[in-house]
């Protein structure tokens, strides 16, 4: 039964039935019973599982990787409830609801995504030498990570017109302005007052400047984002869950207090002292974007909501510092 529903396409999963060529009959994916290769005798047992999307939802998480809250969201939705209609009823506010939707129609597009690489990778077709970029990061992180591939297409000691640097970048990426900018910000390259010349910087000059240059991004950066934070014994498997409004640096506060011995939950702090530091793992485990306009108080009460909903969608496994 595992083996027919790993193997069963979009098709298979809305019909609720797979055609097992072993048995050259029917199977049904909610139930593992055989169903025949009749259509009266099909159509008559897939509706004792209910609709298309009331059938899919008694499936496994195993399979579909929803957790019962989603799949509880996923119900409503289907029955075309509204947002305030879907709050009142997991007891949470709309915010919530909306980051929820959010997350499950990104997940959908990062699925569809995923499975046109899959179908490519397995297919006989030959390889890219050199991939273009469709989009320039605006993380600073990843932004900071390409830039050595650009740079690395310019040799040192040589000179360069503005023609020619534009030629180069655009076998990588159209925008080359942007580019070219950047190179120059975070010290890869450095051109003349007019900028009709460019040169290729040596190492010690790239790493000076573009380590000033994180120092101010960082600090831009630092309320971006809000959420979920873990702390996790991988030795004993408990863990210390909080909720934290600014996600810049979120675990610096955590050590100081625990490397004091003055941490607030007890059970954590002896964990601590008799594992140390290297014993524990730290995560984000789940990111909440404001609502434009909402109080302090609203963004810590969704916080609040996001921490016990996601402390129920782990169920029995987790194991919490008390």
């Amino acid at each position: 039964m595992e083996e027919l529903v790993r193997n069963a396409n979009i098709e298979d999963f809305k019909r609720g039935y797979i055609w097992n060529n072993k048995e050259a009959q029917f199977v049904c994916l909610i139930c593992g019973e055989e169903i025949g290769d009749k259509d009266d005798s099909i159509n008559a047992h897939i509706t004792t599982h209910g609709n298309p999307i009331e059938r899919l939802l008694l499936l496994d998480k195993k399979y579909t990787g929803l957790t019962e809250i989603q799949k509880e969201l996923l119900a409503m939705i289907s029955n075309k409830y509204s947002n305030k209609e879907i709050a009142s009823k997991l007891a949470c506010t709309e915010s919530t609801i909306r980051n929820m939707r959010f997350a499950l129609r990104e997940r959908a597009r990062q699925a569809r995504a995923f499975l046109a690489v899959m179908e490519l990778a397995q297919e006989d077709m030959p390889t890219v030498t050199q991939p273009k970029l469709r989009a320039f990061p605006a993380k600073e992180g990843k932004r900071k990570a390409l830039l050595p591939r650009f740079a690395n297409l310019f040799e040192p000691n040589k000179e360069y017109t503005e023609k020619e640097v534009k030629k180069i970048i655009k076998t990588i990426y159209e925008d080359d302005a942007t580019i070219r900018r950047y190179l120059v910000d975070y010290g890869y390259l450095s051109r003349n007052k007019d900028g009709s010349k460019y040169y290729r910087n040596c190492e010690e000059n790239v790493m000076d400047k573009a380590g000033k240059k994180e120092l101010i991004n960082s600090y831009k950066q630092q309320e971006v984002e809000m959420g979920i934070i873990r702390v996790y014994n991988t030795m004993t498997g408990y863990s210390f869950l909080d909720i934290c409004r600014n996600l810049y640096k979120p675990f610096e506060g955590i050590k100081f207090q625990l490397n004091l011995g003055r941490f607030k939950v007890k059970s954590f702090q002896e964990e601590w002292n008799k594992y140390g530091e290297q014993a524990f793992a730290f995560e984000i485990v789940e990111k909440l974007k404001p609502v434009e306009g909402a109080t302090d108080k609203e963004k810590i009460d969704d916080l609040k909501e996001l921490l016990q909903m996601w402390v129920d969608s782990q169920g029995e496994i987790l194991k919490l510092y008390k």
